[in-house]
């Protein structure tokens, strides 16, 4: 068999490197041309690019026979691992350091003119460790907090770290020089694949998850839909059915919500908006479902619990909205709303029980807004001391 020359192996590297780099910036492209661009893509495109230009320098000046004066592919080592510092930190939006690190990382790049290469050599290990080692435990948090997988596997970064550290014991210990140039460039393009491969998957399944809130989620409140509504309350109504347990729903709509638009605009809606949503999910208990069923129309179901203690509830939402005007150029907006509330014992249809709540809600506004009413299989009744505007 054909001996293996360095020059046959850096052509089939070469190959393998510019393979993933190619796929690696189509995939990019094709990102950066959404809506809403991932966190950090700029950053790691920049990475990606600067990486394979690091890699192949690196592969030049390892099967090179006259060794070079400068080590330029040490000072490449030491800029993209910084570049991957820098992109896992924007994605994790944590911005701490990036200055000082950024000066520090210059610094041991200009060291390639005045250093012997085996010096640089080692203080590129090191610094490259660093670098490595902070971008994995940023990307360790970011999919601990996310629940990422593709982070998680991003951050395998960090293991690249401890590997550095053999290099400075191989340089150190044993003197040899080329042994170390082979072990950093195991670990600097075992890196890149880790990372390419780890992005990818991070990007592709938070798009997914994306897709899934979209479909229960409303975008502006962050509350449920009527999609989402129905899923999170599938067990909750089977359970109620099961053991004959009260189940209630409060409809809220906000009074004169339109008057806010055309006054004050359609973002100073969207701020009433969000701002009511805040409160139901404030006040509301956890066991308790909230969604956005409507333009300015919220429905609560709320299982266990009585048509009294959902009107209780019914009313501290109405004042705790009433008591909090919403501020725009330094103007106050007062907010009131109408809640309508509905209950039932045992077997619960979702749209039956919201209906009638909402039937309850526009007797409220029949009845002079920011007040609560509601009916439970009796004829309706307004509550007699909320305060009408």
């Amino acid at each position: 068999m054909q001996q293996m020359h360095p020059e046959n192996w850096i052509t089939i590297y070469f190959g393998f490197i510019f393979v993933i780099a190619c796929a690696q910036m189509v995939v990019v492209y094709a990102l950066s041309n959404a809506r809403n661009p991932a966190p950090g893509l700029g950053l790691y495109t920049i990475y990606f690019m600067a990486a394979v230009l690091g890699l192949i320098a690196f592969a030049l000046q390892y099967s090179s026979s006259t060794p070079l004066r400068m080590d330029v592919s040490s000072a490449a080592s030491i800029l993209f691992s910084y570049l991957l510092f820098l992109a896992a930190g924007q994605r994790a939006q944590i911005k701490t350091g990036r200055i000082v690190l950024g000066i520090m990382c210059l610094g041991a790049c200009a060291g390639v003119f005045f250093v012997e290469p085996r010096e640089i050599f080692s203080m590129q290990a090191a610094i490259a460790a660093f670098f490595f080692a902070a971008a994995g435990l940023l990307c360790g948090w970011r999919s601990w907090k996310t629940r990422n997988v593709g982070d998680g596997i991003t951050a395998a970064a960090l293991m690249m770290a401890v590997s550095m550290l053999v290099l400075l014991y191989l340089l150190r210990a044993h003197d040899d020089y080329f042994q170390a140039q082979t072990v950093a460039f195991g670990i600097y393009s075992s890196a890149y694949v880790l990372v390419a491969i780890g992005f990818l998957a991070s990007v592709l399944i938070e798009d997914q998850q994306k897709l899934s809130n979209i479909s229960t989620q409303d975008p502006l409140t962050r509350l449920l839909n009527r999609h989402g509504l129905e899923q999170t309350l599938h067990i909750t109504l089977a359970q109620a059915a099961r053991h004959q347990q009260p189940t209630a729903s409060i409809v809220v709509s906000i009074d004169r919500f339109k008057e806010v638009n055309d006054n004050f605009g359609n973002k100073a809606g969207d701020q009433v908006l969000r701002q009511v949503a805040q409160s139901l999910q404030r006040i509301s208990r956890a066991s308790d479902a909230v969604a956005r069923v409507g333009g300015k129309k919220y429905l609560l179901i709320l299982p266990c619990t009585t048509v009294e203690n959902a009107r209780v509830l019914a009313e501290r939402i109405r004042i705790n909205i009433a008591e909090h005007a919403l501020i725009v150029n330094q103007q106050q907006i007062a907010i009131t709303v109408s809640l309508g509330v509905a209950g039932a014992l045992g077997a619960v249809e979702l749209d039956k029980l919201a209906g009638e709540a909402d039937r309850a809600m526009h007797l409220a506004k029949r009845g002079g807004r920011n007040q609560v009413a509601s009916v439970e299989s009796k004829p309706i009744h307004l509550s007699t001391h909320a305060n009408q505007t």
